[in-house]
């Protein structure tokens, strides 16, 4: 079953050897630590201490990656360090699974040439949506998972060994355990199971059996820990009102998530070279309905393509490289790929194109490099990031470490709980993201007040932390004004502290 891993051993030891010899160069230099990336560090920090998810702690995700994160955490510390590293594996497993992947179809040195696309597109990215220190890890497990589910559903139907089916299915399961991203490539497995290459009863038993041990496990240890129905159901009107609110809507049409033209033009006019990819969704659609019959004919390919198309549902219009789109381009563009080698007369220009892709995601990367200079030493270890980002890091991290004990309650607002978790001082595990869009539409107003009112922290810290992406600039100011009001029934605000706001108890 693993031969096809050893006849491309020298390769995968060379993908291997030049990810290490990158890595150095943006080790701890990436991710945005005030906005989503400090709550992959805050959530798993909380587990530890025994917070259960979705009774004390308000997560969007499935919980395998938090579960891991917090094992993790555990078994080697509660350090920066611990979950980049998990994060360098995935990326590594990533890289060699798209190579692995699209080897299937493609000859070595253009899989080859992929793979590197996608180091330097998603692994190496320094912003936001990269896979080593990611906005969540959920999709960045969820995508290896995804892929390695793919390639061995394909070799499975290549060669109908059972034991391909099986492992396809149980990483499909961990998938679906990490984010709902791929939740309908499940479906084409059971397709792929019944009509195209079928298991037998006894078989599909035993695949089905394989694909819900990762989320029983998951939700069994959180049912363990104390989660009752009670909860699920409270969590689930959360993620209601995320789903209908109305800034949700006004988020995903900035990024492209649902059709909107203007929305659209001015996506693709400040993408620059990077809107190229922009509408490869809607291109695998088109040229898979074009060449249906023939792409029919081939089952691999036919099931490599529904899968991509699957995954493309959510970025159909826009493919937003530079947003959450990154973690869908490697499927997409391998699709891409493929189809253009198969119908089309691209075989001469591929290999320079693909050269000059990976020479703009390298030079994009490396340039980026100057921007993530500001170091900031904790005791949690050190991390680079952004100037602006890192001195208000730095400032509520150095007032709080003097001012405040361990034991403190600290609440970093709108979001900022990774100096929650680097200061080793509690926030408030459901209202940790007090953004406009969970402030206004998924929390509700009178909520959050009620609830920061029943508990008061020690101090507010209140970041200026811009949510235009919301309609809204800053907490306290364009939103939020009646909670800022609270604050100052309560609190006294302490002098001199720079740009961000830090608000004392008022001793009674």
């Amino acid at each position: 079953m693993c031969r096809f891993f050893k006849q491309d051993k020298y390769i995968i030891l060379l993908i291997t050897a030049v990810f290490l010899f990158i890595t150095p160069f943006f080790f701890l230099k990436q991710g945005l630590m005030l906005i989503d990336t400090g709550r992959e560090f805050y959530i798993p920090w909380q587990m530890l201490k025994g917070a259960v998810l979705y009774k004390d702690i308000f997560n969007l995700y499935g919980p395998f990656a938090y579960q891991l994160n917090a094992l993790l955490f555990a078994i080697f510390g509660v350090k920066i360090s611990v979950i980049y590293f998990a994060g360098l594996v995935n990326s590594l497993l990533i890289v060699i699974g798209v190579f692995l992947l699209s080897k299937e179809f493609l000859s070595k040195s253009i899989s080859f040439a992929a793979a590197f696309i996608i180091m330097f597109s998603l692994a190496f990215n320094t912003f936001l949506y990269n896979s080593n220190i990611s906005y969540t890890y959920s999709i960045a497990y969820a995508l290896c998972a995804f892929i390695f589910s793919l390639l061995f559903l394909i070799k499975y139907i290549k060669n109908g060994n059972f034991k391909f089916a099986y492992l396809s299915s149980l990483l499909a399961g961990l998938s679906l355990a990490n984010k709902y991203e791929f939740s309908i490539f499940p479906l084409i497995l059971l397709y792929v199971f019944i009509f195209i290459k079928p298991l037998g009863i006894k078989n599909l038993l035993k695949a089905f059996s394989l694909f819900i041990i990762f989320p029983v496990i998951c939700w069994g240890i959180l049912f363990l820990q104390g989660l009752t129905l009670s909860d699920i159901k409270n969590h689930l009107e959360l993620i209601n009102n995320l789903i209908h609110a109305p800034l949700l809507k006004l988020f995903f049409n900035k990024f492209g998530v649902f059709f909107n033209l203007p929305s659209i033009i001015n996506l693709t006019v400040n993408s620059g070279f990077s809107a190229l990819f922009g509408f490869l969704p809607i291109i695998n659609f088109a040229l898979f309905l074009i060449f249906i019959k023939k792409i029919y004919n081939d089952k691999p390919l036919f099931i490599f393509g529904l899968s991509a198309i699957s995954a493309g549902a959510k970025t159909f219009f826009f493919l937003n490289i530079s947003h959450m789109g990154a973690f869908i381009f490697p499927i997409c563009f391998i699709f891409t790929i493929i189809l253009l080698m198969k119908f089309n007369s691209a075989k001469k220009i591929m290999p320079v194109l693909l050269c000059v892709f990976i020479l703009y995601f390298a030079g994009e990367d490396f340039s980026s490099l100057q921007y993530k200079n500001f170091e900031i030493q904790t005791n949690k270890g050190k991390i680079y990031t952004y100037k602006k980002e890192g001195l208000l890091i730095k400032s509520a991290y150095d007032y709080i470490i003097k001012n405040t004990r361990t034991e403190d309650y600290i609440a970093v607002l709108p979001e900022g709980c990774f100096i929650n978790f680097l200061t080793e001082r509690n926030g408030h595990n459901k209202y940790f993201n007090l953004s406009p869009l969970f402030y206004n539409d998924v929390f509700k107003e009178n909520n959050v007040i009620s609830s920061y009112k029943n508990s008061l922290p020690e101090c507010f810290i209140i970041l200026p932390i811009d949510n235009i992406e919301y309609g809204k600039s800053f907490f306290g100011i364009d939103y939020a004004q009646n909670f800022y009001e609270m604050i100052k029934d309560n609190y006294i605000e302490v002098p001199n502290t720079g740009n961000i706001k830090i608000y004392r108890k008022i001793k009674k």
